[in-house]
């Protein structure tokens, strides 16, 4: 339902009144009229926001301009956007509330049912688009799921379990690719056992990152001895074949 800021002059004095608030609200206003928000916009602090009836008279304008904004934001990788909204109230009653965070689930399981799909491609061997799987473990994605509130903690925590997935099957085929989703994948706010999962997991992919480092540096200096370089390079291919049957599931 689109809020318009003029109306019949025949509606009652209490809807007067909360038009009258949202109108001296420019950045409330704005955000409802628009559906977009200026930059580092807050609403006014207003007692009569969190007013049972003035809840239940913006909700329907405001779930609808609300969900729009959060869908935009992550189709758009518009994390200030996403900011600008989260720091903002959400003037939502229960039963609104519900409903856009319902709508907003649907659209997160959908971008989930994606991510499962190229997850599924790795594990069977093949090949897909990184900026494919950029585009649902890349760390735009992982801010913007970041600023959902405390109710999405436990899709975090599942989304961030299938990026945990995805990682341990493109081990063996792009090691730095997969260094670089598990490094993003730290900033996922989400349960202590996956944000503990997840630690561990990048520590394994450093530690062999860094043994391959070791190993180039080994093969560029001309002062050590072949037998080192050698050695080096059977602890390297050692370690990624560990890691192979570690994330086999």
């Amino acid at each position: 339902m689109k809020y318009e800021s003029s109306v019949d002059a025949n509606i009652s004095e209490q809807e007067k009144a909360f038009r009258s608030f949202i109108s001296n609200d420019p950045a409330l206003s704005y955000f409802l009229e628009t559906g977009s928000t200026r930059k580092n916009a807050r609403f006014s602090k207003e007692e009569i926001y969190k007013d049972p009836a003035f809840l239940a008279f913006i909700s329907p304008y405001f779930q609808d301009v609300y969900v729009k904004a959060i869908l935009r934001a992550f189709d758009l990788k518009d994390t200030n956007l996403m900011s600008d909204v989260a720091v903002n109230p959400i003037l939502l009653d229960d039963t609104h509330k519900k409903q856009a965070f319902d709508q907003i689930f649907v659209y997160l399981e959908e971008k989930k049912a994606k991510l499962v799909s190229l997850s599924n491609k790795l594990q069977l061997g093949e090949s897909i688009m990184m900026l494919d799987l950029s585009d649902y473990a890349g760390i735009m994605t992982i801010a913007n799921l970041n600023y959902l509130p405390d109710e999405f903690q436990e899709f975090r925590s599942v989304y961030a379990r299938e990026i945990l997935k995805v990682v341990r099957s493109l081990v063996s085929r792009d090691f730095q690719a997969a260094l670089n989703i598990a490094t993003d994948l730290r900033q996922l706010k989400c349960d202590a056992q996956t944000t503990y999962d997840a630690d561990t997991l990048y520590q394994q992919l450093e530690n062999a990152s860094q043994k391959a480092s070791a190993v180039e540096g080994l093969s560029g200096g001309g002062e050590q001895s072949t037998g080192k370089i050698i050695w080096g390079i059977i602890g390297f291919i050692i370690i990624i074949i560990k890691l192979i049957l570690l994330f086999a599931d």
